[in-house]
């Protein structure tokens, strides 16, 4: 009997141990859920959540599964901050992902330092973000990569001699492409001759257009996003522009190709994934992602799958926030969807660009994959 009541003592502490040591991995997540930006906030999340579900089918990691914390920031800064210190001091999250866009990101740099909560943004690209700051990391490639492969493209393979910027003046985004495409393009040997700026919930650019037409520009670059970048396609068509229109990773949106009307045939962006790609991880993406949700993914689907590898990838050798930062800065050569990716010094993802044109595809309109671009 005595050995009996043993066993069973033995068993319950092994069991209370067992609950005190297992449980999940919080993962923090900021996206806008709600607002102009909806449509990239739901890609994302898709692309995390099948990352996860993923993941934790297969056990978790180290025996915990990962659960998601997560935020709608609205899209503005003020609860992007809102939403960091809520999941990095109430939840006592091991990371977060997100915020998307590179204003909202720049918002909550500060209290990421303060916190001590690693943060890794699927797609916010602007250079400063990452900064002097080791709690921050991106997935993506920033915008003196994408400024300059776009750039490039335009002048020397397009053979394009003179362009025009049109810059969303409430962006950092929109700002630091075009500062940039800029100091790329003239490198290339071509010419700026008309810069114009709008602002959010502008909804008429004739004036500028107009400018931009009578310069005679061969390409115009719209770094943007909806509402006002279809807006501006469509209005490009509407006061006669016959020059290339061209952009970059926020392009990449049904949004933005489904709203913008024919104008947009005939464009060309550079972005940071293709279905088109031949390697295996996307291939294995696609056939998983196609299984769970019946849909066929995008960018920032793919941004947001590969943010978690990443954390997931950091976290095997520890879950606390600074097991994971200090393992995010270590990571070289990891095979994601969006390419092979080494995470620098300064958390910036050095990886591949895909360029892309918008080509009509019977009623509506497709991403004709052109080529890659390694860095």
């Amino acid at each position: 009997m005595k050995s009996f009541k043993s066993m069973l003592i033995t068993v319950a502490f092994v069991f209370i141990l067992c609950s005190l040591t297992a449980g999940d991995l919080k993962i923090g997540v900021i996206l806008p859920l709600s607002g102009s930006l909806v449509s990239y906030g739901k890609s994302t999340l898709d692309g995390i959540q099948a990352s996860v579900d993923k993941i934790n089918s297969t056990g978790g990691i180290n025996g915990e599964k990962i659960k998601l914390i997560i935020e709608d920031n609205k899209g503005n800064p003020i609860d992007s901050k809102t939403a960091y210190t809520r999941l990095a001091a109430s939840e006592k999250v091991s990371a977060i992902i997100g915020p998307i866009t590179s204003t909202n990101a720049k918002a909550v740099r500060r209290t990421a330092k303060q916190l001590k909560v690693p943060m890794i943004s699927p797609t916010a690209t602007n250079d400063k973000i990452t900064l002097k700051n080791p709690y921050v990391f991106r997935a993506c490639f920033n915008d003196s990569f994408q400024g300059r492969i776009v750039a490039t493209y335009a002048a020397k393979n397009l053979k394009s001699k003179t362009a025009a910027i049109m810059t969303d003046m409430n962006s950092d985004y929109s700002k630091g492409l075009a500062k940039n495409f800029k100091k790329y393009f003239q490198e290339a040997g071509g010419k700026i001759i008309a810069e114009e700026g709008y602002r959010q919930k502008d909804t008429e650019f004739g004036v500028q257009l107009k400018n931009i037409k009578k310069s005679g520009a061969e390409i115009l670059f719209i770094p943007g996003y909806p509402p006002e970048l279809p807006l501006i396609i469509k209005q490009a068509k509407v006061i006669g522009y016959k020059g290339k229109l061209c952009g970059a990773d926020g392009w990449d949106s049904s949004d933005v190709i489904k709203g913008s009307g024919d104008n947009i045939t005939g464009s060309f962006i550079v972005s940071g994934f293709s279905k088109a790609e031949k390697r295996d991880a996307v291939k294995h993406f696609l056939k998983e992602f196609k299984t769970k949700t019946n849909k066929i993914p995008g960018t920032f689907e793919a941004l947001g799958y590969d943010s978690v590898s990443l954390l997931a990838e950091a976290a095997k050798n520890g879950t606390t926030p600074e097991d994971i930062k200090n393992a995010l800065s270590q990571i070289k050569n990891f095979e994601a969807v969006t390419g092979k990716i080494t995470i620098t010094k300064d958390g910036d993802a050095e990886k591949s660009a895909v360029i892309l044109e918008i080509v009509k595809d019977g009623d509506s309109f497709a991403k004709k994959y052109i080529t890659t671009v390694n860095p």
